[in-house]
């Protein structure tokens, strides 16, 4: 399947992490990109009820990356032999009339986190969802990870993102 090429806005700041390439994950990532999901569920408070299924979250995304049904950002180091450092996960929720985008998974390696890495992956993602036509695009944020705080400030000091509700979690 061709991903369409996604035409970035140029930044508004100077890009501190110009080595790292952003791009569409596309279904040859998926391996790389379920090792990387891996380690960040086992930061996240799911780990505390959940188990992670290295080979279940393989054939998901080499289906949903394939099909698009949910989009990966990725970024990649290419001053470390393109190792994946960063993700932004992406899709279309069409239950209402108009669609709405919904940004899952973001995380970044610790070494990026507090750089533009972060900024960067979420442009993407924007950008995506301005082109899938949605006029809202949610960012639930609920992994549990303190490192996240970050991450909700950036989008609300950056993207204009303000908060609306909140997430609850039932153990079942």
């Amino acid at each position: 399947m061709n991903i369409p090429v996604v035409d970035l806005p140029k930044p508004k700041r100077s890009v501190r992490t110009p080595h790292i390439n952003v791009r569409m994950a596309e279904a040859s990532d998926a391996k790389q990109l379920a090792v990387f999901l891996g380690e960040f569920f086992h930061l996240s408070g799911w780990a505390k009820h959940l188990k992670y299924h290295q080979e279940k979250t393989e054939r998901y995304l080499e289906n949903a990356v394939g099909t698009q049904f949910a989009m990966y950002v990725i970024a990649l180091d290419t001053l470390d032999n393109n190792k994946l450092v960063g993700v932004c996960s992406y899709h279309v929720f069409e239950v209402f009339s108009e669609p709405m985008g919904v940004m899952d998974e973001t995380y970044t390696i610790p070494k990026y986190q507090r750089t533009d890495l972060g900024r960067r992956l979420v442009d993407m993602v924007i950008t995506l969802a301005r082109r899938d036509g949605c006029k809202v695009i949610n960012f639930p944020i609920c992994s549990g990870m303190p490192e996240q705080n970050s991450l909700m400030n950036m989008i609300g000091r950056h993207f204009g993102g303000e908060p609306v509700g909140m997430i609850f979690t039932v153990v079942l």
